[in-house]
């Protein structure tokens, strides 16, 4: 999966390279075969995410791994984070060719949207996706943070009215966009959009417990939301993931997770 996802990356990067580059290089071809060689050596080893071992702002990242056929180091060992981060918290991913000079031992590239673009954006399963769609699949990915932002509050789960009024707010511009059938890019497979709807609904900390505290009804009231997650789920590649995974299902009592 590295060495494809090098080569894909290699020939999207040559594409996109400014015009002025081209008078280093005595050819395109030169150009092409630097950006082949340096991203090689991304791809020669897999990137390490660290997070807690629930769900919260790393299981959309992780999916993207594992439908994108992209093999990562998924560690749940936090002990040190606040010293080992640049900011002191999680999720927090290290991988050749991000920030060369970071001292951190768990990597320095943070903040939850900016490593799950990351993971998409060198899994070969998503290197096809076209701007528009990566566009659709952040929002949705940002719409799931929200979410997570309006029914969680250091480490515990929020009161009922607040986890009703979040996931109303939000599945209701959900329900908007999401198809009756397939997923939402009209793809074989699910993409970023189609599994944060999975993560918001279906992933143990804090989405379902929060659902499950507050007795909100999603398949009544947002039956399209819930139907693709349903999908999604059923899905070959998700549903491998799911049968091992570790975090997905986790639950959490009290305390600073996320």
């Amino acid at each position: 999966p590295h060495a494809q996802a090098a080569a894909l990356l290699a020939t999207r990067v040559t594409r996109a390279a400014p015009r002025a580059c081209v008078c280093l290089f005595a050819s395109m071809e030169s150009l092409k075969w630097l950006w082949v060689l340096l991203a090689a050596r991304v791809a020669a080893e897999a990137p390490k995410l660290t997070y807690f071992n629930v769900a919260g702002r790393a299981e959309l990242a992780r999916l993207y791994a594992a439908v994108g056929n992209l093999t990562i180091v998924d560690s749940t060992d936090t002990s040190g984070y606040k010293t080992k981060t640049p900011s002191g918290y999680v999720p927090v991913i290290a991988h050749a060719g991000l920030f060369p000079s970071c001292a951190f031992e768990y990597g320095c590239l943070q903040e939850s949207l900016a490593i799950e673009r990351y993971v998409r954006d060198i899994a070969p399963g998503f290197l096809a996706l076209s701007p528009q769609q990566r566009a659709v699949d952040d929002m949705f990915a940002q719409i799931k943070e929200d979410i997570l932002q309006g029914v969680e509050d250091r480490g515990a789960i929020r009161p009922p009215a607040a986890i009703n009024a979040t996931f109303a707010q939000y599945l209701r511009v959900l329900e908007l966009f999401v198809p009756e059938s397939g997923f939402v890019h009209g793809r074989t497979f699910p993409t970023g959009a189609d599994l944060a709807v999975l993560v918001a609904l279906r992933a143990g900390f804090p989405f379902a417990q929060a659902l499950e505290a507050a007795h909100f009804d999603v398949a009544t009231r947002y039956p399209k939301v819930d139907a693709l997650a349903a999908r999604t789920a059923a899905a070959p590649t998700v549903a491998a993931y799911l049968s091992k995974s570790k975090t997905f299902y986790a639950r959490h009592s009290s305390g600073s997770v996320l």
